[in-house]
Order: C-alpha cells, then sequence, then structure tokens
C-alpha cells in the first residue's frame, strides 16, 4: 500500500512539475509579446507624429506665402497654416444640394 501512495504522489508530483514549467514558459511568450507590441505602438507613433511634421511641411511650402512676396503691398499672407484632413471629425460639411 505504501508503495501505491508513493507512486501516486511522484506522478502527481511530477504533472504538478510539468504543469508549473508550461505556465511559466506560456506567461514568458505572453511578456515577450507585449514587449513587442508596446515597441510597435512606440514606433506607429513616432511615425504618425513625423508623418504630420512632413504634411505641416509640406503645407507650408505650398501655402500662399510666396504670394505675399510678388503681390502688391495690400495682400496679407497666411501666418498660421491649418491642414485639412479627410478624417477630421471637426468638419462642417454641407452635403445638401
Amino acid at each position: 500500500m505504501k508503495k501505491k501512495t508513493t507512486i501516486y504522489y511522484a506522478i502527481l508530483s511530477f504533472a504538478l512539475c510539468l504543469q508549473l514549467l508550461s505556465t511559466v514558459f506560456t506567461l514568458s511568450q505572453n511578456i515577450g509579446y507585449g514587449q513587442r507590441i508596446s515597441l510597435l505602438e512606440n514606433k506607429k507613433a513616432a511615425l504618425e507624429a513625423e508623418q504630420i511634421l512632413r504634411s505641416k511641411q509640406l503645407a507650408e511650402k505650398t501655402a500662399l506665402q510666396s504670394l505675399s512676396k510678388t503681390e502688391e503691398d495690400g495682400y496679407i499672407s497666411i501666418s498660421k497654416v491649418v491642414v485639412v484632413q479627410r478624417a477630421s471629425s471637426s468638419l462642417a460639411l454641407d452635403l445638401t444640394p
């Protein structure tokens, strides 16, 4: 009887160790995935900021500021460029015919 109890507890502790190792391995993978996701989110934010900066620079280059140099003195140039994007939710579009 004692031998059966010893075998039972040996199998039980072996199964417990396997479950423990499986849990540690799975959690370490999840931590790695979380770190990759965080890194990619940071890269995405940096690229979005760079895209906004470049679109603003492009808007400044193509703005009407160059006309102020060639036109008469009564022309007032735009000092702050406003970039309107199609995805902007603050636009009030009148779609009535």
